[in-house]
């Protein structure tokens, strides 16, 4: 079983992604916020980290440019999820290493698709 790691700071949308994932096959894992998002992918090592953006503390920008600079977590495919799909704080996602920005208003089942897509 592959395990996902969901780093948002709404409880609501965890809920949904841990429902909907847990249905799907996968091992979930959250985080309430970029730091503690960072520290447990180098603890879990997931298959994937769906990530958030706007989070207090650390942003979620913040966050994959950190993972993408620790040999232990560059590896891990980061898909953000956010409601703000364009801008400048999904700029800075892209060039710290996201692999794909995807809007939050998606179907839970495509993106179910597309979170197979890069754990296969």
């Amino acid at each position: 079983m592959k395990t996902i790691l969901c780093v948002d700071d709404e409880p609501t949308q965890l809920m949904l992604l841990r429902l909907a994932l847990t249905r799907a096959g996968f091992r979930v894992l959250e985080a309430g916020d970029g730091q503690t998002g960072v520290e447990m992918s180098t603890e879990h090592q997931p298959a994937l980290i769906i990530m958030d953006l706007m989070m207090p503390g650390m942003d979620g920008a913040t966050a994959i440019w950190h993972l993408k600079q620790n040999q232990a977590t560059q590896h891990i495919p980061i898909l953000v999820l956010s409601a703000y799909v364009k801008g400048d704080q999904a700029k800075r996602a892209l060039e710290a290493g996201a692999a794909e920005l995807v809007s939050k208003s998606l179907i839970l089942t495509d993106l179910i698709e597309k979170v197979k897509s890069y754990t296969q």
